[in-house]
């Protein structure tokens, strides 16, 4: 890769998952819809999810790992991506959000579906109404070279914006997840608790 030495000495402090999500989630949120690499999310000190689960997979890439990444979709609510890893206890993740619940989940969980259930009952937009129904598998980031997307100094909006051509598999219809109940009040709040107001999805 062509990280410059400072690059990978910063990278070398961030040696295991924890830390690198400790890192993405100290962010500052990005609500614009350009996508930087994650040079520049290191120059910048800002990202939004797609950004955050870029850099996510590059800091993960030089401990070892592959560049994996899950994307979820939504109704009515902005899908999300997660930067997916597994270790002998099971599938991890690490996720910038700019809500307070969707962010990285411990390395216990048996497969990338129970990693990706684990959001479902914390996955809502702004009227507290469950928005999560699907998933993709977890996406190389290797067969996206050709974006340079570690380091470019190009918007990758439309990298991310090609995972939604990707197969996703339906949690639950549409139908049945717009009958379900909205969230409790107190749930609403704390997942919005310091968000980024103008970056929210207006539902």
């Amino acid at each position: 890769m062509n990280w410059t030495p400072d690059e990978r000495r910063f990278f070398r402090t961030l040696k295991n998952p924890e830390k690198i999500q400790a890192y993405v989630s100290e962010l500052i949120y990005n609500p614009t819809d350009h996508a930087s690499s994650p040079r520049w999310v290191m120059i910048t000190g800002e990202g939004h999810c797609f950004e955050g689960g870029l850099f996510a997979a590059a800091a993960l890439e030089c401990i070892g790992y592959q560049p994996l990444m899950v994307d979820l979709i939504a109704e009515n609510d902005d899908h999300h991506v997660l930067t997916v890893y597994k270790t002998k206890t099971g599938w991890g993740s690490i996720g910038k959000s700019n809500t307070t619940l969707l962010a990285g989940r411990h390395p216990v969980y048996q497969n990338v579906r129970e990693l990706v259930m684990s959001y479902f009952d914390f996955y809502f937009n702004t009227k507290g109404q469950l928005s999560l129904y699907g998933y993709s598998n977890p996406i190389n980031l290797n067969k996206f070279n050709r974006w340079d997307w570690r380091t470019t100094d190009d918007d990758l909006l439309e990298m991310g914006m090609s995972f939604c051509d990707l197969t996703h598999y339906e949690i639950i219809s549409q139908k049945r997840l717009k009958s379900l109940s909205p969230v409790p009040n107190k749930l609403l709040q704390a997942c919005f608790l310091g968000a980024d107001e103008s970056g929210l999805y207006k539902a």
